[in-house]
């Protein structure tokens, strides 16, 4: 009789707990996550820190908790292989964590994690898997970062050595030399004549005139300082299934974003402005990064274009818009080429043009020679082995990818 009494007791104990523990156990339960810095290069490592807090009384004697990172984002983990005592780096982009959560007990975690890819990522949400003392009451919940968790990070884009990655390039930014300008520039000399009436005093070189016993002025260079443009490709392939979507392949066109960075890298020391057009969506920075020139140009709203970047206290603000940039496809290039062609010097300023792209195509070949017509240089860099090569005319530059190992 006693053997039953405690029988149905512990059945009663073990079935009011379950119910208890179903009810309450995710009661009181919270979650945080911080990032140690808000903005970081790829390549890079931050720290993350979570924090769960149970609040109530009830302790948690089995707690799971899956914690996974954005894609372009990983763990840096240390194993140790406990036969030989070797240890590894490990990369994971999800961990699997189990323990005891007690009574108005908090954890705290740090964890090391490495930016692989560009871009914002925000941390969000974990998986918690919690059960009672006897493993009879399992449930599973998804929670929500606490509000006001700094748990954002951006990831800007790394520079690269563009002459050891492709072949070498020409001058892509500075001063071009033409045959007619209204200024001059004086830091460009060309030689000395005599004076004649007219010319300005501050013209006047002293030493050719103390030399030839003549007054001597300087001849100047006729200048004209340009505006570059960088357009990239937001597609793969020549051919995408699906339009706007995702490009077919993400590696070359993250590459396409690394090489805009490094010229804008190489660019920052100049005067030169610089603007980036991109067949990809400008609605997550609003209308003034729009082509569209009035509100039923259906092919402009579809094109990005930026602002005007200008030396190195610009160029913070061009990766971070570049990290920013989901690889999402908004028009065909080729439509956003025929647009550019309607509309050149609204796009360009007149100023050359350096085309970042995955691949090239017979049709981009054609809008080389359409933009030179109107005295706009065009000069490609193609960041996959796919570069058509048979079809690349020798007079128009391209600069392609090459394997050597930084």
């Amino acid at each position: 009789m006693i053997f039953a009494a405690v029988l149905i007791a512990a059945v009663f104990v073990v079935i009011l707990q379950s119910r208890i523990y179903r009810k309450y156990m995710f009661d009181g339960l919270e979650y945080s996550v911080e990032v140690s810095t808000p903005e970081v290069f790829e390549d890079e490592e931050i720290y993350v820190y979570e924090e769960i807090r149970n609040n109530k009384l009830l302790p948690l004697p089995y707690l799971k908790v899956d914690t996974q990172l954005p894609d372009g984002l990983a763990f840096h983990i240390y194993e140790k292989n406990e036969k030989t005592g070797v240890r590894r780096e490990t990369y994971p982009r999800v961990i699997h964590s189990i323990f005891v959560l007690r009574g108005k007990q908090m954890i705290r975690r740090r964890w090391r994690v490495k930016c692989d890819v560009r871009g914002t990522y925000t941390l969000g949400e974990v998986t918690v898997l919690a059960d009672d003392v006897f493993g009879s009451s399992a449930r599973a919940k998804v929670f929500e970062p606490t509000a006001g968790s700094r748990n954002t990070v951006v990831v800007l884009p790394k520079a690269i050595s563009l002459e050891k990655r492709f072949t070498s390039s020409r001058y892509t930014s500075g001063d071009y030399l033409v045959n007619a300008s209204l200024l001059t520039d004086p830091l460009l000399k060309a030689g000395a004549r005599s004076y004649v009436p007219g010319d300005p005093t501050n013209r006047i070189n002293w030493i050719q005139t103390a030399v030839r016993g003549e007054l001597m002025v300087n001849v100047e260079e006729y200048t004209n300082r340009r505006q570059f443009n960088l357009i990239m490709n937001m597609q793969a392939r020549d051919i995408e299934k699906i339009i706007p979507g995702p490009p077919s392949a993400r590696a070359p066109v993250e590459l396409c974003m690394t090489v805009v960075a490094s010229i804008l890298d190489s660019m920052a020391n100049e005067v030169v402005p610089v603007r980036f057009i991109c067949n990809t969506s400008p609605e997550p920075f609003g209308s003034e990064h729009s082509a569209a020139y009035t509100d039923d140009d259906e092919i402009g709203s579809k094109i990005f274009v930026s602002p005007a970047y200008r030396g190195r206290s610009d160029m913070i603000e061009a990766l971070r818009m570049l990290a920013q940039l989901d690889l999402m496809i908004s028009t065909p290039l080729e439509k956003m080429m025929d647009h550019i062609l309607e509309h050149p010097h609204a796009y360009t300023g007149g100023g050359s043009v350096i085309f970042v792209s995955s691949y090239l195509s017979e049709r981009m070949i054609n809008f080389t020679y359409a933009m030179r017509r109107i005295g706009i240089t065009v000069i490609y860099y193609i960041t996959s082995s796919n570069i058509n090569a048979s079809i690349i005319p020798e007079d128009i530059e391209v600069h392609y990818k090459t394997y050597v190992e930084d």
